[in-house]
């Protein structure tokens, strides 16, 4: 198995179209992650002041 470990990959080099979905999985990921925080605190500090 180890001699074809090398060639296994090969398709998989750091190439334009996987550095963009990359990127917009972190982007997306960050984006509802501030959305979930900026909800709570929104919930937390609407419910302190009803």
């Amino acid at each position: 198995m180890s001699d074809v470990s090398g060639e296994q990959f090969n398709g998989f080099e750091h190439n334009s179209y996987q550095e963009s979905m990359h990127g917009l999985a972190m982007w997306s990921l960050w984006i509802i992650i501030i959305a979930g925080v900026a909800a709570g605190l929104f919930g937390f500090f609407y419910g302190l002041a009803n």
